[in-house]
């Protein structure tokens, strides 16, 4: 499987060589000049540098954002009186485009790292929320039922019943959210920011260094792929009967 995956990217390399040299445009470098300037020390580890900020604030993001969305997705799920107070409300603010609400986020927490985090984490919240809240209404009553006939407790169902049955659909989340949080954090870093990612390839673009500004993009696809890699290695060890499914 691996094989063929790194057999895909060598395709996609291929065809990136071909296009750039069928198109003969100084904008559309290929991938031969573009790692030529990430064998620049001095490139690359500015590079990196800018990089490991951008990983830093989705991560913060998705840690600040999966917590509340899966304490409320599971009461949600078990409760149906919490559910008729709280999914109303979700999806009434669901639709709205949290992007438009940026300007308004960086007024209350300024330029810093804050409103990017806070702006990553408000959009990839209400994935967590819809998708863990779906998993545990999934779950067949009769399991709480048999817990509770029992003798268990809701803290034995919540470890050995609710939180196994939604942690495949959490790991499917994940990998969403991981795209959805790049792209806007991106977004959020090319506002009045020094550092990121996002900052890198626009400051790349408008000195015309389009070498600069395509390793910039070939590493931060680089580094989605060894993510999906690492949340797909975590759901192989921590949801093992699913691993004939991905």
């Amino acid at each position: 499987m691996k094989g063929k995956r790194l057999i895909s990217l060598l395709v996609l390399l291929l065809l990136w060589e071909l296009g750039s040299r069928l198109s003969d445009m100084s904008f559309f470098p290929s991938p031969l000049v573009v790692l030529g300037q990430l064998s620049r020390p001095e490139i690359l580890t500015g590079l990196l540098s800018h990089l490991g900020y951008s990983l830093l604030r989705v991560f913060a993001a998705l840690i600040f954002s999966f917590i509340p969305a899966l304490i409320l997705g599971i009461a949600s799920g078990t409760s149906k009186t919490f559910d008729r107070l709280i999914s109303p409300v979700m999806y009434f603010l669901f639709p709205i485009p949290k992007i438009a609400l940026l300007p308004l986020v960086i007024l209350f927490l300024g330029l810093g790292n804050g409103s990017k985090i806070f702006m990553v984490g408000l959009i990839v919240f209400f994935q967590f929320y819809l998708n863990i809240t779906d998993g545990v209404k999934e779950i067949d009553r009769h399991y709480f039922d048999s817990y509770r006939s029992l003798g268990g407790k809701f803290s034995d169902s919540l470890f050995h019943l609710i939180i196994p049955a939604v942690l495949p659909r959490i790991f499917s989340t994940v990998r969403l959210t991981l795209g959805t949080g790049i792209a806007v954090l991106f977004l959020t870093e090319t506002y009045a920011s020094r550092t990121g990612i996002g900052w890198y390839i626009m400051d790349a673009w408008s000195r015309l260094a389009y070498g600069e500004m395509y390793g910039g993009i070939f590493v931060l696809g680089a580094a989605g792929f060894f993510l999906m890699e690492l949340v797909n290695l975590g759901q192989r060890l921590l949801c093992p009967w699913t691993e004939s499914k991905t």
